[in-house]
């Protein structure tokens, strides 16, 4: 029936439809994984590459200061002033970061007694509750920020709204976060797995 040297393709219509499922399978892995490494690089961004650099930049500025004050005994404003708003970014990124690995404080007392299960349902009702008080006092803040430009610190002539938008980035990657743990109790609730966010094994 067939020459040699042919090429016999069975059920065309159908390959060529998984073929594009496949190739549009694949696209939405492919974007869903390129959001990944964004939602990534945003979080490593700001929380240890910004929150490091302020840190240098706060001890940076009060070396300068104490070396000017001591050394030279010339007494400048701005190094003060910027070691202060250096700090503060510090601070919030930093607290955003133990949001992050968990390394914020806790009273464990009680909570350390509890089991696993009922660890997480207190998680996620703590965790909710944070996330529900945070988004609500996101835009009045950010307003409040806006409405603020117009002030400007004493040296350094930056407005008000650049030196303390930091704390809105705090809530937004707070509420990022918070979000994260909220949905990895509940798959441990429903899916009832042994280990828990660090992948260490937990007793049930």
């Amino acid at each position: 029936m067939f020459g040699k040297g042919q090429e016999v393709t069975l059920f065309a219509p159908y390959q060529t439809g998984l073929r594009v499922s496949y190739f549009k399978t694949e696209s939405v892995v492919d974007f869903m994984e390129l959001l990944k490494r964004i939602y990534h690089f945003i979080i490593i961004f700001f929380e240890e590459y910004l929150s490091t650099a302020a840190l240098i930049i706060c001890a940076s500025a009060i070396v300068i200061q104490v070396f000017y004050r001591y050394f030279l005994n010339i007494s400048l404003e701005w190094p003060f002033e910027l070691s202060i708003y250096a700090y503060i970014w510090t601070l919030y990124l930093g607290a955003a970061w133990g949001v992050r690995e968990g390394g914020h404080v806790k009273f464990n007392i009680v909570y350390d007694k509890l089991p696993p299960k009922v660890q997480k349902v207190v998680n996620i009702i703590f965790n909710t509750i944070t996330t529900v008080v945070f988004i609500i006092i996101f835009k009045p803040v950010w307003e409040y920020l806006l409405f603020n430009y117009r002030i400007k610190t004493v040296a350094l002539k930056i407005p008000w709204t650049y030196v303390f938008m930091v704390f809105s980035i705090f809530l937004f990657l707070t509420i990022i976060h918070n979000i994260e743990y909220i949905i990895f109790d509940i798959k441990f609730l429903l899916n009832n797995k042994d280990t828990d966010r660090t992948g260490d094994k937990v007793k049930c």
